[in-house]
């Protein structure tokens, strides 16, 4: 009940003492029910009385993951105030009303008290839009710092240390290193004082295998993009080495992540930096608020970890390696060795840290390149290109560094996931802080694969074969069998009140589960429910109750008045004090009951908008035990399992080329890599004593019941349990034949997971084994018997399922062949197995399979290097030391950097990647490389040249004829906070229009057509002549699209109202399109209240129209025929207001409230 404890807390809040909240008075509800209004008058400046107000972003979110906007209502406001509300604004995200206060307090009385310098006040300022624009130059800065700015909010105050000049050649200058060096380099702010930068590399130019981009969730076609903020203006390298240490932390802020594109939009680069860190950016889904499915920002397996490294380790590496001149190795080595020691005690042992930074020969220049080595002097350093440098030594090689502390990790094998190193401070963080890759982008990637490890978990579980448990994480479940509270529970309501045995003492809180249990002890019927409220002790607030076995919302309930007496628990007992394995395993049994199916989960975070940003632990069908059960079984699980087979209901799906043949009706999965410490004894078993075999290894089956595989695939096959007798002796059994196996896969009476997808039957797994059977302590008769558990490497998984309406597609194009028993034609696409030893299949047979089971280290090493069919070959390079030349190349790393010249006289830098199909980059981003001389001296040919390339339709501003609009007067609900909001914002975006060329804007708005700032007039112009509308504008002689912005009064928490005036375009139905309603307004979904960001700019609202415009899908925006430029058809504003509403209707949409009285 968001609502309600929002209204308790304020209550609450301005019930308090004077003096509670130091300066802090009047605390009270604003004109909305989403505001509060407050004053604050320092101690120290009692002179000083300031009127704030906080506005709620979406109160439906209240007190978890709601945001706030605080603003000044007072006409003078000192400059540090201002910055202070910068700082508070993202501080107090998701904070109840109390902690909202206390930081404000704390922040405000500490900026009033720093400030002698107040803005001037208002009152001798001429009123009035008119007198505003005529003065602008004189105003502008008080409207600047005087009233609200969602950019000021997010970019902060300018830095001033730096002269323009200055700064912006040196950011031309580090921008152009990066260019040179093989990156995509773009920018969104200004270029001498609010900045962020966007430095971008494509996965297909990092060297990374086929298998590596799989298991990593990655696509050769994305780019790698590193986000970097620059809260106060942008700072050269030389300016961070040489500040005081303590400030660096605020000169920059970084994120990384993946996009289609080389940079992100605005509002994704907003949402970046504006929310807690410790919230996964999860992946858009389509349709949501970015209107260019080409630049979304989406998530990376590991962001959270290479986050925290950029923002909080890596400038205090990048000054160990310049003041002891190490590698990036030895800085990392030190910087971890000496954190926590006292300055004195560190000692320099040259011997430990004078380490080189290996790279393997095939590695591409990009990635090898090392600028920081190169340059000669600071000046010569560029701060982006050494952070993507330093990022992308990190990405690349991230298997080989702890994912928490960051360590290098001793490995000798090639792994493909990340892990943690060995210390247990590291793997507790890793398991119960969840840090590392999260479980949400694990769903998302690969939902069966989460199935299958529940599954497993559960099986055990209910055998009571569960060995290894979630202990140390804090997990809480019910105190099953040690009795029982008692309650009256009404169903229709869902209340619970409390027996008089129970109520004295209050034990449970909002955000508590309890199990209230089903008539006699049934389980099938128990509810599990969040606890809402419990102000009302002994009344306490329910949930929606969660039915066990089903995991879904239980079905409504008849209204009983009376209730019914229940017996309830709560989930007040950590997991850690359950002695009994029987226990352990029930409690986990019966949590694992209440979590949804894989897909539901996966549907959850796709329907999650990107701005919210919120985790799955957020979802109220997920208890915080499930999660964190949940979050265990995924985490615990360090092998790289991946999904082979598709499972889908179409038919005639493309065969993968990693299935093994002749295994139908069997779902596949493959280990692309074992748990790290096991493969690498296995690795080293392979070289001691096969070390040059053309047939070092066999492969050979293993059955076992479902309750054993939740520890085989995290311990590997063991033989410590005796189940089916030994035979021959101790050892690992194994088969050269399934059949042989599938007899020991007798299936658990227990039962399997009930919310599971695949229900899985049978399990068997084929492995990978050291081809030495006189060793073995049998292999008779196709029955291996291995003593050595570390000769073992399981490869495949097989499983047999009940696919509800789902279908596997489990053959691959070599089952044919198999039947025939012809061996294919390309024996080195397969992995070659002994003759008289090879594994066979169902069918009796063969079976082939790929050589995807080998990673290609483990080719390499085995000599096995002609094989390389589906692997697209990698970049040419040489081999490469420190200090030897590299081969020099336009569109590679430069050989150095010691100099500040660049040939840009013949053309501007290189505007594409190395292949066809890298994203073009922008003329702003290629405008920023050059100097302003540079920029006059070519200017007049980009021109020439862009005129001839793209022609587009003719425009001239100023001659809209202000007779034919209706231009209205200021509204009734007009406040002197939105006018004095949108004023600036008029101001800002009026500024973007003098500093650009008006075709390359493609917008127009004149000045003296608008009569208040509650009103704009808009046109939308220049369209190429390649779009259909362009031809039919040109054809028909209108020069413009004209547009009418009408703002609310709570502007910016509301969207504008966007209607086209005139001409009339063609409708849907026949033939048109461009996002445009019958009656003429915006079918958009960023202009309604399910994606409109407070934070999007003007601008970004006219690009993105613009461009919905222009676009091609589903069908292009035509003109409606019969119109000239002296005969245009208009649209009105009541159809245009009806039309908004039914498309909002139409889609799911929410209409922004009082959207009516925008209709005045």
């Amino acid at each position: 009940m968001p609502r309600k404890d929002f209204l308790r807390d304020l209550g609450r809040a301005s019930a308090n003492p004077p003096g509670f909240f130091s300066g802090v008075h009047d605390i009270r509800l604003g004109d909305d029910d989403e505001s509060i209004c407050f004053s604050f008058a320092a101690p120290s400046r009692s002179d000083l009385v300031l009127e704030f107000q906080a506005v709620v972003s979406d109160l439906s979110e209240y007190p978890k993951t709601h945001e706030y906007l605080i603003f000044s209502l007072s006409s003078t406001v000192p400059s540090a105030v201002v910055d202070a509300l910068d700082t508070v604004r993202p501080a107090v995200a998701g904070a109840p009303i109390h902690d909202l206060f206390t930081t404000v307090s704390d922040a405000l009385g500490s900026a009033v008290s720093a400030s002698h310098d107040l803005l001037r006040g208002e009152e001798d300022q001429p009123s009035g839009y008119e007198s505003l624009m005529e003065e602008g130059s004189d105003n502008e800065a008080a409207w600047e710092d005087d009233a609200f700015d969602e950019d000021q909010q997010f970019f902060g105050a300018a830095h001033q240390e730096m002269t323009q000049t200055k700064q912006s050649a040196c950011l031309r200058f580090d921008l152009r290193a990066a260019k040179v060096a093989g990156f995509k380099v773009g920018y969104l702010g200004s270029l001498t004082g609010l900045i962020a930068l966007s430095i971008s590399c494509r996965i297909a130019k990092l060297g990374l295998s086929d298998e590596v981009m799989q298991a990593w969730g990655v696509d050769p076609s994305q780019y790698l993009v590193l986000l970097m903020r620059f809260p106060h203006g942008y700072v050269s390298m030389a300016h961070v080495l040489e500040i005081e240490a303590s400030k660096r932390a605020t000169l920059v802020q970084m994120h990384v992540g993946l996009c289609a594109s080389y940079k992100p939009t605005m509002a994704e680069v907003v949402h970046a930096f504006s929310h807690p860190a410790d919230d996964d950016l999860l992946q858009k889904p389509p349709g949501s608020e970015s209107d260019n499915p080409h630049r979304k920002l989406m998530p990376l397996f590991i962001e959270t970890p290479l986050n925290t490294l950029l923002n909080e380790r890596f400038l205090k590496i990048v000054e160990i390696r310049d003041r002891l001149a190490l590698s990036w190795s030895g800085a990392e080595l030190y910087f971890n060795n000496v954190q926590g020691m006292i300055q004195s005690s560190i000692t320099m042992d040259s011997d430990e840290y004078m380490v080189q930074d290996g790279w393997d020969a095939s590695v591409p220049d990009i990635v090898q390149a090392d600028q920081f080595h190169a340059a000669s002097s600071h000046d010569q350093m560029s701060l982006p290109l050494i952070t993507m440098q330093f990022l992308l030594r990190h990405f690349v090689k991230c298997p080989e560094f702890c994912l928490v502390c960051h360590c290098k990790i001793d490995m000798n094998f090639e792994a493909l996931k990340p892990y943690v190193c060995s210390k247990p401070l590291c793997l507790y963080q890793y398991m119960a802080l969840g840090i590392g890759h999260s479980v949400e982008w694990e769903i998302l990637q690969q939902p069966f694969v989460i199935d299958l490890l529940i599954s497993f978990t559960y099986a055990s579980a209910a055998a009571n074969a569960l060995e290894d448990f979630p202990e140390g994480l804090g997990v809480m479940v019910p105190r099953i069998g040690q009795g029982t509270y008692k309650g009256n529970l009404h169903p229709s309501n869902l209340q619970l009140t409390i027996s008089t045995d129970d109520k004295d003492e209050q034990f449970l809180r909002p955000g508590h589960w309890v199990l209230i249990m089903g008539p006699e002890n049934d389980c099938s019927s128990d509810w599990h429910c969040r606890v809402q409220n419990t102000s009302n002790w002994p009344v306490v607030d329910l949930g929606t109750p969660i039915v066990a076995k089903m995991s879904q919302p239980a079905p409504p309930t008849k209204n009983k008045a009376q209730g019914r007496v229940v017996h309830f628990l709560a989930y007040d007992n950590n997991f850690d004090h359950l002695a009994v394995q029987q226990d352990k395993c029930q409690a986990i049994k019966s949590i694992l009951d209440t979590l949804p199916d894989v897909m539901a989960m996966k549907s959850f975070l796709e329907s999650i908008p990107s701005s919210s940003r919120r985790l799955l632990a957020s979802w109220d069908r997920i208890s915080p035990s499930a999660f964190d059960i949940l979050r265990w079984i995924v985490a615990s699980n360090r092998s790289c399992i991946m999904q082979d087979s598709e499972i889908s209901g179409k038919q005639g799906a493309r065969p993968n080329a990693n299935l093994i043949s002749g295994m139908k009706g069997y779902l596949q999965f493959r280990f692309a890599q074992g748990s790290p410490d096991k493969e690498n004894k296995f690795f080293r078993a392979i070289t001691t004593n096969v070390p040059k075999s053309p047939y070092p290894t066999l492969y050979a089956w293993h059955g076992s019941p479902l309750c054993n595989w939740h520890g085989i695939i995290r311990e590997g096959l063991m033989y410590k349990k005796v189940t089916h007798g030994r035979a021959f002796g101790d050892g690992v059994y194994m088969a050269q034949h399934f059949s042989t196996s599938l007899g020991y896969t007798a299936r658990s009476y227990a039962g399997g997971w009930p919310n599971s997808l695949l229900h899985i039957n049978t399990a068997l797994s084929l492995n990978e084994v050291i081809n030495k059977p006189k060793k073995f302590q049998n292999h008779a008769n196709g029955i291996y018997v291995v003593q050595n558990i570390e000769w073992i490497q399981t490869r495949y998984l097989f499983v047999n399922c009940q696919l509800e309406n789902q279908t596997a597609k489990s053959t691959s194009s070599g089952e044919e062949e198999s039947k025939t028993h012809k061996a294919p034609s390309k024996k080195l696409e397969y992995y070659p197995q002994e003759e008289g030893y090879m594994a066979c299949g169902p069918t009796g047979l063969p079976i082939y399979i790929p050589m995807t089971a080998l990673n290609q280290r483990r080719r390499e090493a085995l000599g096995i290097t002609e094989q390389e069919p589906q692997t697209p070959p990698k970049a040419s390079v040489e081999t490469k030391k420190r200090g030897r030349k590299r081969k020099s190349s336009s569109k590679s790393a430069p050989k150095s950097t010691d100099s500040r010249v660049y040939d840009v006289s013949e053309s501007r830098p290189v505007e594409d990647d190395c292949d066809n199909t890298s994203v073009a980059t922008m003329d702003e981003d290629l405008a920023v490389l050059f100097s302003e001389t540079e920029d006059e001296a070519i200017d007049s040919g980009k021109k020439k040249k862009r005129a001839q390339m793209t022609p587009v339709t003719n425009f001239e501003p100023g001659k809209l004829d202000e007779s034919s609009l209706k231009l209205l007067d200021p509204p009734s609900y007009a406040t002197t906070t939105a006018t004095k909001s949108l004023q600036q914002h008029l101001i800002q975006t009026l500024k973007v229009q003098e500093r650009n060329a008006s075709d390359e804007l493609g917008w127009y708005i004149d000045p003296q057509l608008i009569n208040n700032p509650y009103q704009w007039i808009v046109e939308l112009h220049s369209f190429e002549l390649t779009l259909p509308l362009g031809q039919d504008l040109h054809k028909a002689g209108i020069q413009s699209i004209v547009l009418e912005m009408r703002f609310p009064k709570d502007f910016p928490m509301s969207p504008p109202f966007v209607r086209v005036v005139r001409p009339r375009l063609l409708e849907f139905n026949q033939g048109g399109g461009g996002h445009v309603t019958q009656g003429g307004a915006l079918c958009m979904e960023l202009l309604t209240n399910s994606g409109w960001l407070p934070s999007c700019s003007i601008e970004a609202v006219l690009v993105s129209i613009r461009i919905a415009l222009c676009s091609m899908e589903p069908k292009p925006a035509r003109l409606l025929n019969g119109q000239t430029a002296k005969n245009v058809m208009e649209y009105s504003v009541h159809d245009a207001v009806s039309a908004y509403v039914r498309a909002c209707n139409a889609h799911g949409w929410e209409v922004p409230k009082e959207f009516h009285s925008m209709a005045w």
